[in-house]
């Protein structure tokens, strides 16, 4: 007896009508799931796996004199690059397919999951690199020359005592010493992103010059679980901060130093804050599904797949509050 090639004997939902639904549902899920499009811009990358990006110096300026000719001034630049090396899967096999065929309740809960997954693992390779970008040194550009560099060091604090993460004053009055020291440097409040752990997250919902109407109209919602600023910056709850180290991060090569992987120290940030020039992102493969039958193996699979990358582009707007 010959080996289906497809799924015709079983249904009569095909395999094309069943990746649509099953596709469909992955990038829904995955799109509802993931913040991180939101609020960092991610470039196509075709024709190779690199992209660089310029970092631009600070330009020099020169009163005009009349009947002087005046000298050009060269602005440095420098460049940080990203290589987008790995692929990422999420894969269910079937014996028999017809679970997913008959059952829709079963391809839906199958694609959620596998959106959920992805979408989850997106945005926490995002905030990783701001963790990393917060206590990374000011790239040196062009030659160095000191009132021509642009872009500082990361941004940090390091809370004074174990448990202060718990108090709403002191959790707020760090985040707070962040978002005062870009704005020293010109950083617009506006364009800053505090994302907090559910957990911290509740203990703002306790401070009193966040949520009292006399000292923050309108700013939060006790009942409904919301704040919207934090001394004029949006502030996102998520639970894809690391909460422990993670020794071998599917994106972390010899290639990239494990630039994914997180120490101990990193994963006791309970605070990141991001802005659309903190990382250099790309992907080559956007969020694809597919379905197909493996002769050799006598089975089904079912993908999600992307490629993507993201690093430190300017670590002067990388920030995060670390707990002791």
């Amino acid at each position: 007896m010959p080996l289906p090639t497809d799924s015709s004997h079983l249904s009569e939902v095909g395999p094309e009508l069943l990746l649509e639904q099953y596709g469909g549902e992955v990038e829904s899920q995955f799109k509802k799931t993931s913040i991180m499009r939101q609020y960092a811009r991610i470039r196509k990358v075709a024709g190779t796996d690199t992209i660089t990006n310029n970092r631009v110096g600070r330009t020099t300026l020169k009163a005009l004199v009349p009947g002087v000719r005046p000298d050009a001034a060269n602005t440095p630049f420098g460049k940080v690059s990203l290589t987008v090396d790995t692929v990422i899967l999420a894969r269910d096999n079937r014996s028999m397919l017809n679970e997913l065929q008959t059952h829709f309740d079963a391809r839906m809960e199958l694609a959620q999951d596998h959106g959920k997954e992805i979408g989850y693992f997106f945005d926490q390779a995002f905030i990783i690199q701001a963790i990393k970008g917060s206590t990374a040194a000011a790239p040196v550009l062009g030659d160095g020359t000191p009132n021509k560099q642009s872009i500082g060091p990361g941004k940090n604090v390091t809370l004074a005592a174990a448990g202060d993460e718990a108090d709403p004053d002191k959790l707020a009055q760090a985040i707070g010493r962040i978002i005062v020291a870009m704005e020293e440097n010109e950083i617009p409040v506006e364009e800053l992103v505090v994302f907090v752990r559910p957990t911290e997250f509740d203990v703002l919902l306790d401070n009193d010059k966040l949520m009292r109407s006399e000292f923050s109209a309108g700013n939060g919602d006790v009942a409904k679980g919301l704040i919207y600023l934090i001394k004029g910056a949006r502030i996102v709850k998520t639970a894809r901060i690391p909460r422990a180290a993670i020794a071998a991060h599917p994106l972390s090569n010899a290639g990239n130093g494990n630039a994914y992987n997180v120490t101990a120290t990193q994963a006791k940030a309970v605070a990141v804050l991001l802005h659309p020039k903190s990382l250099l992102a790309g992907e080559t493969i956007p969020l694809t599904s597919d379905i197909w039958f493996n002769r050799e193996e006598k089975q089904w699979f079912v993908d999600s797949f992307l490629a993507f990358g993201v690093t430190v582009n300017r670590p002067d707007v990388c920030g995060a509050v670390y707990k002791l």
